[in-house]
């Protein structure tokens, strides 16, 4: 397993209201046969990010009602894949929203259980400059059809709209939305590891021309740009990720459907090895020319 660059990329490119084209299985797919692959720390941040899509998706259409491409109002919403109950209720004067996943429905080549609720607990709607929501996983659990693996969410994200106004925005008005997202997460994984995930992340939305021009990057929101901390399902090793140019994808289509292309970015994933015989990882550094990677491999 390589532990380098940031450990979140194999899904923050369908994160977000926009970024949500990625390939569904087709029902006429034949069931992929399951593999003995062990897992990555990359499915727990799959599970996440894909969580937060889903969250950006009912605020910016469903709750905060969102526009389509002629301008007009959303007079209907397909809630995201796997939700099989949506509803809310009052607690103590605040509404919270729940969102039920059921296992039976393929997501793609996953499928999705458990509950993730979301409520305003800043500001009086979603789009307010500096309203703050929690995201809420209750034992969300997310299964790799193809491999059989599964990881467990459980935790608390909260998320600062920087500026104010819905996602779907940034496509129709040119605003710039950003979101500050904090919090801790526990990813359980298939064998009963339990791992810690800790979130310091600025996503920004920003378009000058409608869909064409929509980006969206990812970027470390603290002084040293750190945007997420953890330890590594193997061994327990503690990393952090550094984010040193904020990770931009752009749409390079005419619509919505994209397809959407990281063009910019740096990132680094350090974790801390054990300098002694216990110690299983080792540091490459590579330098072409003017270019330099460093990884960390486990053996």
């Amino acid at each position: 397993m390589k532990l380098f660059n940031v450990l979140f990329l194999s899904s923050v490119l369908c994160t977000s209201l926009f970024f949500s084209s990625c390939k569904d299985k087709n029902e006429n797919d034949p069931e992929p046969k399951k593999s003995t692959t062990t897992q990555t720390d990359q499915e727990g941040a799959s599970a996440i990010d894909d969580a937060v899509e889903d969250v950006n998706d009912i605020i910016s259409n469903k709750i905060g009602g969102g526009y389509n491409k002629s301008n007009s109002r959303v007079t209907a919403y397909n809630l995201p894949c796997g939700i099989i109950k949506f509803d809310s209720s009052t607690v103590n004067g605040t509404k919270v929203y729940t969102a039920q996943y059921g296992q039976n429905t393929p997501c793609g080549y996953k499928r999705k259980s458990g509950s993730i609720a979301f409520k305003l607990i800043s500001g009086n709607t979603f789009a307010e400059v500096g309203a703050i929501y929690s995201v809420v996983f209750t034992e969300y659990k997310v299964e790799v059809i193809a491999t059989g693996k599964e990881v467990t969410v459980n935790g608390t994200l909260t998320v600062t709209n920087v500026d104010g106004h819905y996602i779907w925005e940034a496509v129709f008005f040119n605003e710039t939305i950003k979101h500050k997202v904090r919090g801790k997460l526990l990813i359980t994984f298939e064998n009963g590891e339990v791992r810690e995930r800790n979130h310091f992340q600025l996503r920004t939305w920003s378009s000058s021309n409608g869909w064409e021009g929509l980006t969206f990057s990812v970027a470390g929101d603290t002084l040293d740009n750190i945007s997420e901390t953890g330890y590594t399902i193997d061994d327990n090793y503690y990393y952090q990720t550094q984010i040193i140019e904020a990770l931009t994808w752009s749409n390079c289509g005419t619509d919505f459907k994209g397809p959407y292309v990281l063009k910019t970015g740096h990132a680094n994933s350090t974790p801390t090895k054990v300098n002694d015989c216990n110690s299983n990882a080792y540091k490459i550094f590579v330098k072409f020319s003017v270019i330099e990677n460093t990884q960390y491999q486990l053996y």
